[in-house]
């Protein structure tokens, strides 16, 4: 098993110190997270440079923290830090339409619960890297991201622990999903007829303002490792209205936009490895691109940090 000595991914409580201040990583199993939890991360937030990200793991990291003491109480409050020993651990990666779509053969959301009670009741995994990662597939194939170990359809939440408990990687307990689509931004018919709406952060950050306005616009989100959102179960005629409201915060719904597929690492003056304003570069390639481009990842040095499987990198020299 891997010790969390052995890695350096930050936490809510282990904070990594970035070039513009202490950064946390805010984890949410299945990439779910409640508009109560948003409104709270907003007010976390705002004891930070103000930035909200999303990550390629589905989660969330806030930057430039003044006061993490307080932001810890704001979080721990909102539900979002319901363990403190195995805070780091709870790494698990779910469908983002939670069993919504037409190839889905289970609720993940029951999987997902399952998984993370017993993850952090096993004082075993207390040490597990923060990088490793659990993914539960119901069947649609839309992880659209590597794991250490997967639940499919009919896997086990115990095998999967065992797995974790030796270290294993490339493990998976149940039927093995055939990769499906990447989620698409825009409208999607669910299942049951009801429709889900995704979208995304031009370069995956929200600030205060933009999440609390967010949070008022559905009872929840479901966060994908492409950095996007989804709102689930809208009826279809409300889908038109919800569209222009995200459309007025500056969040993408256009399939065909330059934003789509276009990510950015920290860049300058968040990380000290920055060697020139990516962030700025890859705003411009948004203006001249659209989706058809594919996958591009700009990097701002060697490292590579935030880039996913498939993209084409960009902006390394």
């Amino acid at each position: 098993m891997s010790s969390a000595k052995q890695d350096h991914c930050p936490g809510v409580l282990r904070l990594h110190d970035a070039a513009d201040g202490l950064l946390a990583r805010v984890r949410l199993p299945g990439g779910r997270l409640s508009a109560s939890a948003l409104a709270a991360v907003a007010a976390a937030a705002e004891l930070g440079n103000g930035i909200i990200e999303l990550t390629s793991r589905a989660s969330l990291q806030l930057r430039g923290l003044r006061d993490p003491a307080l932001a810890t109480e704001i979080l721990a409050d909102a539900g979002l830090l319901p363990t403190r020993s195995h805070e780091r651990a709870r790494n698990i990666l779910a469908s983002p339409l939670a069993g919504r779509h037409p190839l889905s053969q289970l609720n993940p959301d029951t999987v997902v619960d399952a998984l993370d009670q017993a993850l952090c009741s096993d004082d075993s995994l207390v040490d597990l890297s923060g990088r490793f990662l659990f993914g539960v597939d119901d069947g649609s194939g839309m992880l659209a991201h590597p794991v250490d170990v997967l639940i499919g359809p009919g896997g086990s939440v115990e095998a999967a622990l065992k797995a974790a408990r030796r270290g294993a990687t490339g493990f998976i307990t149940g039927a093995l999903p055939t990769p499906g689509p990447a989620l698409p931004l825009g409208p999607l018919v669910q299942s049951d007829r009801l429709v889900a709406l995704t979208f995304m952060p031009p370069l995956a950050r929200l600030d205060p303002t933009g999440a609390r306005a967010l949070a008022g616009l559905a009872s929840g989100f479901r966060l994908s490792v492409r950095r996007t959102l989804t709102v689930l179960d809208i009826d279809p005629s409300q889908v038109p209205s919800l569209t222009r409201q995200l459309n007025a915060l500056g969040l993408v719904t256009d399939p065909r936009s330059g934003w789509v597929g276009l990510t950015a690492c920290a860049g300058l003056g968040a990380c000290r490895r920055a060697q020139f304003d990516v962030r700025i570069a890859a705003a411009r390639r948004a203006e001249q691109r659209d989706a058809a481009a594919g996958a591009e990842h700009w990097a701002a040095c060697e490292r590579n940090c935030g880039l996913i499987p498939g993209a084409r990198l960009m902006g390394t020299r």
